[in-house]
Protein backbone atom coordinates (compact mmCIF):
# COMPACT_ATOMS: atom_id res chain seq x y z
CA UNK A 1 0.00 0.00 0.00
CA UNK A 2 2.81 1.93 1.03
CA UNK A 3 4.44 1.67 -2.18
CA UNK A 4 1.58 2.31 -4.14
CA UNK A 5 1.31 5.49 -2.08
CA UNK A 6 4.89 6.81 -3.14
CA UNK A 7 4.13 6.12 -6.47
CA UNK A 8 0.58 7.93 -6.39
CA UNK A 9 2.45 10.83 -4.89
CA UNK A 10 5.44 10.93 -7.30
CA UNK A 11 2.82 10.95 -9.79
CA UNK A 12 1.42 14.19 -8.52
CA UNK A 13 4.62 15.98 -8.33
CA UNK A 14 5.69 15.12 -11.41
CA UNK A 15 2.65 16.11 -12.93
CA UNK A 16 2.49 19.67 -10.90
CA UNK A 17 6.06 19.90 -12.22
CA UNK A 18 5.49 19.56 -15.57
CA UNK A 19 2.25 21.56 -14.93
CA UNK A 20 4.10 24.93 -13.83
CA UNK A 21 7.01 24.85 -16.81
CA UNK A 22 3.74 24.59 -19.01
CA UNK A 23 1.59 27.18 -18.18
CA UNK A 24 5.05 29.17 -16.81
CA UNK A 25 3.61 29.42 -13.32
CA UNK A 26 0.13 30.97 -14.10
CA UNK A 27 -2.17 27.96 -14.56
CA UNK A 28 -4.33 29.57 -12.22
CA UNK A 29 -4.90 32.62 -14.43
CA UNK A 30 -5.76 30.92 -17.08
CA UNK A 31 -8.31 29.55 -14.97
CA UNK A 32 -10.14 32.61 -14.24
CA UNK A 33 -9.39 33.58 -17.57
CA UNK A 34 -11.43 30.83 -18.96
CA UNK A 35 -14.09 31.15 -16.73
CA UNK A 36 -14.03 34.97 -17.00
CA UNK A 37 -14.80 34.12 -21.01
CA UNK A 38 -17.34 31.39 -20.08
CA UNK A 39 -19.30 33.61 -17.68
CA UNK A 40 -19.08 36.77 -20.00
CA UNK A 41 -20.36 35.24 -23.07
CA UNK A 42 -22.82 33.07 -21.82
CA UNK A 43 -24.26 36.19 -19.94
CA UNK A 44 -24.65 38.18 -23.69
CA UNK A 45 -25.75 34.84 -25.36
CA UNK A 46 -28.91 34.72 -23.24
CA UNK A 47 -29.59 38.03 -22.83
CA UNK A 48 -28.90 38.27 -26.63
CA UNK A 49 -30.55 34.88 -27.90
CA UNK A 50 -34.75 34.52 -27.64
CA UNK A 51 -34.30 31.16 -27.72
CA UNK A 52 -31.24 29.29 -26.81
CA UNK A 53 -29.87 25.86 -28.62
CA UNK A 54 -27.18 23.20 -28.40
CA UNK A 55 -25.04 24.95 -30.99
CA UNK A 56 -25.26 27.92 -28.94
CA UNK A 57 -23.62 26.16 -26.03
CA UNK A 58 -21.04 24.61 -28.32
CA UNK A 59 -20.04 27.45 -29.62
CA UNK A 60 -19.77 29.25 -25.71
CA UNK A 61 -17.53 26.54 -24.57
CA UNK A 62 -15.14 26.37 -27.22
CA UNK A 63 -13.76 29.95 -26.17
CA UNK A 64 -12.79 28.93 -22.54
CA UNK A 65 -11.26 25.46 -24.71
CA UNK A 66 -9.25 27.43 -26.77
CA UNK A 67 -7.75 29.75 -23.98
CA UNK A 68 -6.51 26.64 -21.96
CA UNK A 69 -4.90 25.17 -24.88
CA UNK A 70 -3.68 27.90 -26.66
CA UNK A 71 -0.88 28.82 -24.66
CA UNK A 72 0.54 25.31 -23.62
CA UNK A 73 0.98 24.34 -27.35
CA UNK A 74 2.21 27.24 -28.12
CA UNK A 75 4.22 28.26 -25.58
CA UNK A 76 5.84 25.00 -24.68
CA UNK A 77 9.48 24.90 -26.10
CA UNK A 78 9.83 28.68 -24.76
CA UNK A 79 8.56 27.71 -21.45
CA UNK A 80 11.11 25.15 -21.71
CA UNK A 81 13.62 27.59 -22.55
CA UNK A 82 12.81 30.24 -20.34
CA UNK A 83 13.16 27.58 -17.34
CA UNK A 84 16.51 26.72 -18.37
CA UNK A 85 15.31 23.15 -18.97
CA UNK A 86 15.91 22.79 -22.42
CA UNK A 87 19.25 21.24 -21.85
CA UNK A 88 18.55 18.91 -19.44
CA UNK A 89 15.25 17.62 -21.45
CA UNK A 90 17.35 17.72 -24.65
CA UNK A 91 19.90 14.59 -22.84
CA UNK A 92 17.41 12.41 -22.18
CA UNK A 93 16.99 9.50 -24.67
CA UNK A 94 14.25 9.58 -26.54
CA UNK A 95 12.95 12.97 -24.70
CA UNK A 96 10.66 13.66 -27.48
CA UNK A 97 8.50 10.41 -26.41
CA UNK A 98 9.16 10.79 -22.69
CA UNK A 99 8.54 14.53 -21.82
CA UNK A 100 7.27 16.44 -24.47
CA UNK A 101 4.80 13.62 -25.89
CA UNK A 102 3.64 12.85 -21.81
CA UNK A 103 3.06 17.11 -22.01
CA UNK A 104 1.15 17.19 -24.71
CA UNK A 105 -0.84 14.20 -23.54
CA UNK A 106 -1.73 15.94 -19.54
CA UNK A 107 -2.69 19.10 -21.41
CA UNK A 108 -5.64 17.08 -23.71
CA UNK A 109 -6.47 15.35 -20.07
CA UNK A 110 -6.23 18.42 -18.10
CA UNK A 111 -8.61 20.33 -20.89
CA UNK A 112 -11.21 17.45 -21.08
CA UNK A 113 -11.20 17.21 -17.15
CA UNK A 114 -11.99 21.59 -17.07
CA UNK A 115 -14.87 21.46 -19.66
CA UNK A 116 -16.37 19.16 -17.50
CA UNK A 117 -17.76 21.94 -14.99
CA UNK A 118 -17.99 24.52 -17.92
CA UNK A 119 -20.82 21.99 -19.70
CA UNK A 120 -22.05 21.17 -16.32
CA UNK A 121 -22.39 24.78 -15.25
CA UNK A 122 -24.15 25.48 -19.32
CA UNK A 123 -25.95 22.60 -18.41
CA UNK A 124 -27.71 23.76 -15.49
CA UNK A 125 -27.98 27.29 -16.13
CA UNK A 126 -28.67 27.81 -19.53
CA UNK A 127 -30.39 24.90 -21.72
CA UNK A 128 -30.25 20.90 -21.43
CA UNK A 129 -27.88 19.21 -23.32
CA UNK A 130 -25.75 16.04 -23.42
CA UNK A 131 -22.54 16.62 -21.79
CA UNK A 132 -20.39 14.21 -23.00
CA UNK A 133 -21.01 14.02 -26.68
CA UNK A 134 -20.42 18.16 -26.49
CA UNK A 135 -17.07 17.66 -24.59
CA UNK A 136 -15.96 14.89 -27.32
CA UNK A 137 -16.91 17.14 -30.15
CA UNK A 138 -14.73 19.84 -28.72
CA UNK A 139 -11.82 17.67 -28.15
CA UNK A 140 -11.52 17.03 -32.01
CA UNK A 141 -11.25 20.93 -32.56
CA UNK A 142 -8.55 21.44 -29.02
CA UNK A 143 -6.73 18.15 -30.73
CA UNK A 144 -6.20 20.31 -33.92
CA UNK A 145 -5.58 23.45 -31.92
CA UNK A 146 -2.94 22.11 -29.76
CA UNK A 147 -1.18 19.97 -32.61
CA UNK A 148 -1.00 22.74 -34.92
CA UNK A 149 0.11 25.26 -32.24
CA UNK A 150 2.97 22.46 -31.19
CA UNK A 151 4.20 21.65 -34.67
CA UNK A 152 4.46 25.80 -34.84
CA UNK A 153 6.21 26.63 -32.05
CA UNK A 154 9.20 23.61 -33.31
CA UNK A 155 9.47 25.13 -36.55
CA UNK A 156 9.60 28.67 -35.25
CA UNK A 157 11.38 27.94 -31.98
CA UNK A 158 9.81 31.08 -30.62
CA UNK A 159 6.50 31.44 -28.56
CA UNK A 160 5.51 34.42 -29.79
CA UNK A 161 5.71 34.15 -33.39
CA UNK A 162 4.21 30.70 -33.38
CA UNK A 163 1.38 33.00 -31.73
CA UNK A 164 0.91 35.53 -33.71
CA UNK A 165 0.92 32.77 -37.19
CA UNK A 166 -1.69 30.94 -35.27
CA UNK A 167 -3.89 34.15 -34.87
CA UNK A 168 -3.06 34.75 -38.49
CA UNK A 169 -4.61 31.48 -39.46
CA UNK A 170 -7.32 31.82 -37.11
CA UNK A 171 -8.48 35.42 -38.78
CA UNK A 172 -8.01 33.61 -42.20
CA UNK A 173 -10.44 30.82 -41.07
CA UNK A 174 -12.73 33.47 -39.64
CA UNK A 175 -13.46 35.46 -42.74
CA UNK A 176 -13.64 32.35 -44.85
CA UNK A 177 -16.01 30.92 -42.52
CA UNK A 178 -19.27 32.59 -44.54
CA UNK A 179 -18.26 30.68 -47.51
CA UNK A 180 -16.97 27.57 -45.71
CA UNK A 181 -19.48 27.09 -42.90
CA UNK A 182 -21.09 24.00 -43.93
CA UNK A 183 -17.90 22.43 -45.57
CA UNK A 184 -16.20 19.76 -44.07
CA UNK A 185 -13.09 21.88 -44.66
CA UNK A 186 -14.35 24.14 -41.85
CA UNK A 187 -12.15 23.85 -38.80
CA UNK A 188 -15.00 25.92 -36.80
CA UNK A 189 -17.76 23.76 -37.87
CA UNK A 190 -20.51 23.46 -35.49
CA UNK A 191 -21.74 19.81 -35.62
CA UNK A 192 -24.75 20.95 -33.35
CA UNK A 193 -25.78 23.60 -35.92
CA UNK A 194 -28.00 21.63 -38.03
CA UNK A 195 -28.34 23.86 -41.40
CA UNK A 196 -32.14 24.28 -43.26
CA UNK A 197 -31.05 23.38 -46.67
CA UNK A 198 -29.15 20.50 -46.26
CA UNK A 199 -30.56 16.77 -45.53
CA UNK A 200 -29.92 15.30 -42.43
CA UNK A 201 -28.27 12.46 -43.88
CA UNK A 202 -25.86 14.43 -45.87
CA UNK A 203 -24.91 16.78 -42.77
CA UNK A 204 -24.12 13.85 -40.68
CA UNK A 205 -21.78 12.71 -43.41
CA UNK A 206 -19.84 16.06 -43.38
CA UNK A 207 -19.78 16.10 -39.84
CA UNK A 208 -18.05 12.20 -40.04
CA UNK A 209 -15.48 13.74 -42.68
CA UNK A 210 -15.28 17.05 -41.25
CA UNK A 211 -14.04 15.12 -37.89
CA UNK A 212 -11.67 12.56 -39.54
CA UNK A 213 -10.38 15.27 -41.51
CA UNK A 214 -9.16 17.19 -38.23
CA UNK A 215 -8.10 13.93 -36.44
CA UNK A 216 -5.63 13.22 -39.49
CA UNK A 217 -4.19 16.83 -39.46
CA UNK A 218 -3.83 17.20 -35.91
CA UNK A 219 -1.94 13.56 -36.17
CA UNK A 220 0.42 14.31 -38.96
CA UNK A 221 1.08 17.89 -36.98
CA UNK A 222 1.87 16.64 -33.60
CA UNK A 223 4.52 13.81 -35.82
CA UNK A 224 6.00 16.51 -36.96
CA UNK A 225 6.37 18.83 -34.14
CA UNK A 226 8.22 15.56 -32.19
CA UNK A 227 10.13 14.92 -35.78
CA UNK A 228 11.30 18.72 -35.40
CA UNK A 229 12.59 17.76 -31.91
CA UNK A 230 15.14 15.76 -32.90
CA UNK A 231 17.34 18.56 -34.72
CA UNK A 232 18.63 19.22 -31.31
CA UNK A 233 21.24 21.94 -32.03
CA UNK A 234 18.26 24.00 -33.44
CA UNK A 235 16.61 24.59 -30.61
CA UNK A 236 20.54 24.74 -28.14
CA UNK A 237 22.63 27.49 -29.78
Amino acid sequence: MSGFNSILRNFYNLSRYNMKIIFGGKFIYFILAALIFFLGFGTIIALDSNELNISDMYSLIAFPAILLVFYPSVFGIQSDADQRTLEIIFGIPDYRYKVWLVRYVMILVLVFLLLIPFSVLAHWALISFPILPMILQLMVMVFFVSALGFSLSTLVKNGNAAAVIMVIFGLVFLIMSENIEYSKWNIFLNPFEIPRDINDIVWQETIRQNRIIMGIISVVMLLLGLLNLQQREKFLR
